[in-house]
């Protein structure tokens, strides 16, 4: 059967369904006969389909293919990001030498590089179907620095921006580096409560 292309006219978040248009007529389709989905469906979207039957014999789409609409870097986002960079950067160059945060600030570029190829290739592979990368894989690039990458490959490649599980993970590992810079600007108070504490136990 010949695909048919349609944008979505009307979608309920919370309830999982909406309506495609379709030369004038409303197409019922549910989040369940999504093919291939980027995103979380919104208004607008373009999507491609093959009329289908539900349970109870109603014309419905079926086998939907969401278009692959890049996302948008707005200035809300690249203020977050600097704004979540200010703590890290600012306890580096009060406690380490001028070579170190060089060296630091390169290893942060290099592995946010890394990660946003590693989100460039499981979004390619999400849409053939094909191996993906784990999400404990992009979890440990984001926690060893990728961080800042992993935030400008959500939003830019649509990617795991969605997902409530992933992204609370990936806010805790944001959180983490927050508090590792505060906790160096204090002098490792709670660094060496952790060692003291291993210590008593060992």
């Amino acid at each position: 059967m010949e695909p048919i292309q349609g944008k979505i006219i009307e979608w309920n978040r919370e309830r999982g369904f909406g309506y495609v248009d379709n030369a004038g007529r409303r197409v019922f389709l549910h989040i369940r006969d999504f093919k291939v989905r980027h995103r979380w469906p919104e208004v607008g979207d373009v999507v491609q389909f093959v009329m289908g039957q539900d349970k109870h014999g109603r014309s419905c789409a079926q086998e939907a293919v969401q278009a692959d609409v890049r996302g948008n870097l707005k200035v809300g986002h690249i203020l977050l990001l600097a704004g979540l960079l200010v703590l890290p950067g600012y306890a580096l160059r009060q406690l380490a030498s001028p070579r170190f945060s060089g060296y630091a600030i390169g290893w942060v570029l290099v592995v946010s590089w890394f990660t946003w190829m590693r989100y460039a290739w499981d979004k390619q592979q999400a849409r053939g179907k094909g191996w993906r990368e784990t999400e404990m894989g992009l979890h440990l690039m984001e926690l060893i620095g990728g961080w800042p990458g992993a935030f400008l490959a959500q939003r830019l490649l649509r990617h795991k921006s969605s997902k409530g599980p992933y992204q609370f993970v990936f806010v805790l590992i944001i959180g983490l580096h927050q508090f590792l810079a505060i906790d160096a600007l204090r002098g490792w108070p709670f660094i060496h409560l952790v060692l003291r504490a291993g210590g008593k136990g060992g």
